[in-house]
């Protein structure tokens, strides 16, 4: 199996060029066909969706491809950093959390412009809550960053970012609440750049692949000891349940107008958002106390091993004792013999 892996691992790494001319050649054809698609204002098609995810597939691969010619992946795997990443699953779980706090401040910064600009309630709301987002992220990542190198106690600070992670998923699940009303009154507005039903199926796919990694990595995490680790499966596994109910809201909007239709959308989303709610309170706020529960506990163990420490003597100060005492015996024992022997002379 290993013996696969590593020649799967070279071929990625320096692909025959025959292939990498086929990808660019690909890459091309399907990039010319979605811009003749939008030139000839066919794009917004539902026919045209799947030449643009070729076109955006190819194009990725095409750029790869470039990169493996000119050896710069073959260069990188024998960096530390790079070697640490594919070795290490925390590692990898801490550089998403990074990227996916980069992403959310990008949202927020370009999404506070544009929801001035428009006077757009629905965008506003949305940046406020892709705030909230940020902040368990940055609980987590920060702390680590900041102390990285450095002689600290890496046990106290997972449990404390753990802790406050917690209390900031109980913030994320208030401030989801504007969004719930929003949605349940209607005023979810959405402009598509591609037709209506790509761009949900889309969503829902990416939807889809989302919760079910985040459950796959809530499983993989269970028993760890490492608490920042599980606090930022926490943090994704909350971010899923939202965006599960983005996509319901969504679907439910864009159904054909029907009798039962506005019946549904008036009772399937306030219920589904309120439980999503309090699925993440819950669990923030059994992060928070479970976090505390064991702060406060490793802090008792530790002030105890200090104590005993502080309590028993260095084995090196015992034996200096003894041999201290042991000189003065001889000591004694050597003045109580030339005392005796100055007797006698005299006698």
């Amino acid at each position: 199996m290993k013996l696969k892996r590593d020649k799967l691992i070279r071929f990625l790494l320096k692909p025959p060029l025959w292939l990498c001319i086929v990808v660019w050649a690909a890459g091309a054809a399907s990039l010319a066909g979605s811009i003749t698609l939008y030139y000839l204002g066919l794009g917004a098609e539902m026919f045209a969706l799947p030449v643009h995810i070729v076109a955006l597939v190819f194009f990725v691969l095409s750029l790869y491809a470039v990169l493996t010619v000119i050896g710069v992946p073959e260069r990188a795997k024998d960096k530390p950093r790079v070697q640490k990443f594919f070795s290490s699953y925390s590692t990898r779980a801490f550089v998403y959390a990074s990227c996916s706090i980069i992403f959310n401040g990008c949202y927020v910064a370009f999404g506070i412009v544009v929801a001035n600009v428009t006077q757009s309630p629905w965008l506003g709301v949305l940046v406020g809550y892709h705030v909230f987002l940020l902040l368990p992220r940055i609980l987590v990542i920060v702390p680590k960053l900041r102390n990285r190198g450095r002689e600290t106690d890496l046990k106290r600070q997972q449990l404390r970012s753990y802790s406050y992670s917690g209390l900031a998923l109980v913030l994320l699940a208030i401030a989801i609440l504007p969004v719930i009303r929003m949605v349940v009154e209607g005023k979810n507005n959405y402009n598509y750049f591609v037709g209506v039903v790509a761009y949900v199926s889309a969503i829902a796919l990416y939807t889809f692949i989302k919760f079910g990694i985040s459950l796959y990595n809530l499983k993989k995490v269970r028993g760890t000891d490492d608490m920042s680790l599980v606090a930022v499966k926490n943090i994704s596994f909350a971010d899923a349940l939202i965006s599960v109910f983005v996509l319901q809201a969504m679907m439910l909007k864009e159904l054909p107008t029907r009798p039962n239709t506005a019946l549904l959308n008036a009772k399937l989303n306030p219920v589904t958002g309120v439980l999503i709610s309090v699925a993440i309170c819950a669990l923030g706020v059994h992060m928070l106390v479970s976090g505390f529960k064991k702060l406060k506990a490793y802090s008792r163990e530790a002030a105890q091993a200090s104590e005993t420490e502080n309590a028993s003597p260095p084995d090196c100060a015992v034996e200096q004792a003894d041999g201290g005492a042991q000189t003065v015996e001889r000591t004694r024992s050597d003045d109580g013999i030339a005392e005796s022997v100055e007797n006698n002379d005299g006698a």
